[in-house]
């Protein structure tokens, strides 16, 4: 069995949303990086992140934040949230992470897919 724990990131801090609302939200850690290395420590491989900011935004916010989780841990990260083409996957995945998530794109375009 493999556990994904899940960072969402909003300006740069993990949190929740109350259902999926933007403006009721629950924040866990300051740091990301410190969280991850606490699941890293707790013996699990992978990390499921979403850019919640980006997610809204239509385009990447917090990728250098997430570049950092994929360089200073030795998870493997599957992030979703704002990418909206090709390129935006490939800047991702030549940064060490392991998976793209596509959601709004694949039902706006299923060519994209």
């Amino acid at each position: 069995m493999i556990i994904f724990p899940a960072i969402d990131l909003k300006e740069g801090k993990v949190v929740r949303l109350t259902q999926g609302d933007y403006n009721q939200v629950t924040e866990y850690a300051q740091n990301p990086l410190e969280q991850a290395k606490i699941f890293e420590k707790a013996g699990c491989s992978w990390l499921h992140v979403v850019d919640l900011d980006a997610a809204k935004a239509g385009k990447p916010v917090n990728q250098d934040l997430i570049q950092n989780l994929a360089k200073k841990t030795s998870l493997k990260i599957q992030i979703g949230g704002g990418i909206r083409s090709l390129d935006m996957a490939e800047t991702y995945f030549k940064s060490g992470i392991q998976r793209v998530v596509v959601g709004t794109q694949a039902v706006k375009d299923p060519d994209f897919l």
